[in-house]
């Protein structure tokens, strides 16, 4: 396979190269703007610079109207980021992270050099953006914190000299949602200029009809605003200062039961509850009517973030001084129907706050004679907490809990296999046995904390070489540690509250049926340390052709698990993960400057990758899966057809399998082929450890006590989820000339998704087919620049996908999956002042 990649990369080099030498005698003034990019420290030429990176503007996202980084991932070669009950997920390269809130996502994210690397720091990362900038693989040395899986490069669009403004309203008509944008910027004195920012968002009406709260979900209110100020008091000194902030307030999710089991379809009839059982029409019936885990919706999102940032650049006699001193914040609270269906059964709420400071010290060297270089220093310090409580609805006098009269008729009526004894001796299971045995648990909370600190420091370097107008080789280092520090641990407590119990007061059946141990560590403690280093050498073959091959390697630190049920101390800890990466490329400019191509070829091997494993009923936990071989190839580029059209396209094609992976979690065909216990009601009974069934599924005993805690697969020769082979994009921008004053600007693109996995155990029954995307912005707009008014259109031909699946807690055999937003439609306009 690797031989095929790099020959069909090499054929299209040497096709590209062919064009290029066939076009040098054509002469032609509408070649392509340049694009300037800030990524490697020092502002350099997109087309010059030797690394894979895909680019887009401000100007083109607010033009193409893309919303979000679920959006804009379409237009990136293998890069996509999919939304998770529990936290979004982001992927370059098949490289992503767990959705638990202690893990750091693979992907960093870098906003005006502000190291983001938890999901809700960047949930506003489209305001006011200047320039996105997209780095696939390992970026270990040019930033202060090293990423492993790639990184976003973002910049806030800067105060301007000269005062503007603008202001942007959209209105989408299917889903009622409502997008203003604006700012204001210009000089204050001679030295000092600014710039104000606001976002709002709200939707009132999602695509997901709930008939359970009778409201259509998601529904969305959240705002941001950005202050920045530069100061320039000389021609060596420019200071830049921001202060940040979001605030959201998010209801619902657009979920859907694709599954219902017998067991779960019958208890809906026991209980009289007109629950939804019918897949594919964008309706469910998600909801819970018990005071303490009625939510109001499917989930309810709430929380707040802050930024602020001061940033100096010295201009010396051979370089640049730059010193960043930042501070992010975060705190949300997060509740949802954790049992994922009509059944009064689980709700889960989740706690979390973070704060992060740090600062950023380098030397940026002007070129001499052939070589430059960067060196630097980073230091940052955090402190993340989490409470979060699983509270179980199990009380005999609730009726509407899944422990009342219907729900122990349900377990009769089911053959509950085994679960409920004949407590009263009458020879014959009946709810009155249901009721001495389930009686005594009442409403039961299971509370999960984490209290992490967390210390690293690192010192960094790159220096440059030409060795002529031709060869150049670049050699980055960087040295660091990390120092964590946190207690962990998983108790029962009083119902809804994170008052801690006594074990020996908490009912035994509520272990079970929470899957944990009570337990506390107190003392958790890791110290890592680690050298990455990148080389890079590249061939300016002609002033068209740039070709380029990168040997380089990351890591991204070990943690502990915010979610460890067990009372195993190793499962309370995950380890270091690793990548050695391999890439060649080639950046081409042909047709004489109207077109450009990009080709990357890579093959990463990764050691211990963390993944977030569903343990089978209620838990997710993180684990390091083995390893892991990912090689593919990335192709993007534009061509200007004519003066008033521009195509742009993407092309991405991996291949990732694990090489052993023999802890993945089982689907529920693999848990149902065990035994009967993991079946209809029986995720309270649990087979002996070691029993094996489909495939070779495992039943494990995690921390020895004798009783099974997870069932477990091997997903060798497996692929990743949220992983499809090939995707894509394509583009057509055109503008036509109405009058001397109007213009027409027509955007059209198509964005392909291969089909791929949807759950992090492979099942197959959860597996999204191949799909693609149109998209349509007509914009009528003044030849000045100073307005214009646009239809935009998403998904044009209303294509169906999901974008999330899972299986559903508590009731084996049941799934659901979140659906992608169908067609929609809005108007926007857009007015600058000058």
């Amino acid at each position: 396979m690797k031989k095929i990649i790099y020959s069909t990369v090499a054929l299209a080099i040497s096709t590209g190269l062919s064009q290029a030498y066939a076009e040098e005698e054509k002469n032609s003034s509408d070649t392509l703007e340049k694009i300037l990019i800030t990524a490697q420290k020092r502002t350099t030429e997109l087309q010059k610079t030797p690394v894979s990176i895909s680019t887009m503007s401000g100007e083109k996202i607010a033009e193409a109207a893309i919303p979000d980084m679920g959006d804009f991932a379409l237009y990136v070669p293998n890069f996509s980021t999919t939304p998770h009950v529990i936290g979004d997920i982001i992927s370059i390269r098949g490289v992503q992270s767990g959705i638990l809130a202690s893990i750091e996502q693979s992907v960093g994210s870098f906003v005006d050099g502000i190291y983001r690397g938890r999901g809700s720091q960047s949930r506003f990362s489209f305001l006011d953006v200047g320039m996105i900038e997209v780095m696939r693989g390992p970026q270990s040395t040019l930033f202060g914190k090293n990423t492993i899986g790639g990184a976003l490069n973002i910049t806030s669009a800067a105060p301007t000299e000269d005062f503007e403004a603008s202001i942007s309203a959209l209105y989408e008509f299917e889903h009622q949602e409502t997008e203003t944008q604006g700012y204001v910027s210009g000089s204050l004195t001679d030295t000092l200029r600014g710039r104000v920012a606001v976002l709002t968002r709200k939707m009132d009406e999602g695509w997901v009809e709930n008939t359970y709260y009778n409201q259509a979900e998601p529904i969305n209110d959240e705002w941001a605003s950005r202050v920045s100020l530069e100061w320039e008091p000389n021609d060596q000194l420019i200071v830049k200062m921001k202060y940040e902030h979001g605030d959201w307030d998010n209801k619902g999710m657009p979920f859907e039961e694709t599954q219902v089991s017998e067991g779960l379809a019958l208890s809906y009839q026991l209980f009289g509850i007109n629950g939804e059982t019918q897949a594919g029409n964008y309706t469910t019936s998600m909801g819970n009517n018990t005071p303490a885990i009625d939510y109001g919706s499917i989930q309810r999102f709430i929380g707040d973030s802050d930024e602020s940032a001061i940033r100096a650049d010295y201009q010396l006699a051979n370089g640049t001084l730059t010193g960043i001193l930042g501070f992010s914040s975060y705190e949300f609270e997060r509740s949802f129907d954790a049992d994922l269906n009509a059944f009064d059964a689980l709700g889960f709420e989740e706690y979390e706050d973070f704060e992060q400071t740090s600062f950023e010290l380098r030397f940026v060297s002007e070129p001499k004679d052939g070589f430059d270089y960067i060196v630097g220093a980073y230091v940052q310090s955090s402190e993340l907490n989490i409470s979060a409580l699983s509270n179980f609805n199990v009380n005999p006098a609730d009726p509407d809990s899944f422990a009342g009269p219907a729900g122990l008729t349900a377990f009769v009526e089911l053959g509950p296999i085994g679960m409920l004894p004949d407590v009263d001796g009458d020879g014959a299971i009946t709810p009155t046995d249901g009721v001495l045995f389930v009686g005594s648990i009442g409403e039961f909370t299971r509370l999960n904390q984490l209290s992490q600190d967390t210390d690293s420091w690192a010192i960094f370097g790159q220096g440059s070489y030409e060795f002529n107008s031709q060869w150049k080789m670049t050699l980055g280092l960087r040295y660091g540690e990390e120092d964590k520090e946190a207690s962990q641990g998983v108790h029962c407590s009083q119902w809804d509250t994170a008052n801690i119990l006594d074990p020996t007061t908490c009912p035994q059946l509520g272990f079970v049926l929470g899957e944990f141990t009570p337990h506390q560590f107190n003392d958790l403690s890791r110290k890592e340390d680690d050298v990455n280093y990148n080389l890079n050498l590249s061939y300016q073959m002609t002033d068209d052709a740039l070709l380029y091959a990168t040997v380089s390697n990351g890591n991204k630190s070990g943690g502990f698990n915010s979610f460890s049920l067990s009372a195993n101390r190793d499962e309370a800890e995950f380890e270091q993960e690793q990548v050695v990466s391999y890439e060649m490329g080639a950046k081409l400019s042909l047709d004489n400057g109207r077109a450009e191509l990009n080709i990357a070829a890579f093959n990463m091997a990764y050691d211990d990758l963390q993944a977030a494993i569903f343990t089978g009923s209620t838990g997710f936990k993180v684990e390091n899966a083995a390893n892991a071989t990912i090689q593919g190839v990335e192709l993007d580029g534009r061509w200007r057809l004519t003066d008033s059209l521009m195509l742009r396209g993407s092309l991405g094609y991996i291949n990732f399998e694990f090489d052993d992976y023999d802890n993945a979690g089982c689907t529920d065909s693999q848990k149902a082929s065990i035994n009967d216990g993991f079946v209809g009601w029986g995720t309270f009974v649990r087979p002996a450890p070691g029993s094996t069934g489909l495939d070779g599924a495992v039943a494990v005993d995690l921390d020895g006590d004798g009783l099974t805690d997870t069932c477990e697969q091997n997903l060798a020769g497996g692929t990743n989820a949220f992983t499809p082979e090939f995707s894509g994009s394509i583009s057509l921008e055109h503008e036509a000339e109405l009058s001397d004053s109007l213009y027409l600007r027509t955007v059209v693109d198509y964005n392909y998704m291969g089909e791929h996995h949807t759950t992090q155990d492979n099942d197959p029954i959860l597996f999204q087919d191949a799909y693609g995307i149109a998209n349509l912005t007509l914009s009528l707009a003044d030849a000045s620049g100073e307005w214009d008014i646009a239809l935009v259109a998403r998904n044009l031909f209303d294509q169906e996908y999901f974008v999330y699946a899972d299986d559903m807690p508590l009731f084996a055999g049941s799934k659901q999956v979140g659906w992608g937003r169908p067609a929609n439609f809005g108007l926007r306009f857009r007015y600058k002042f000058y």
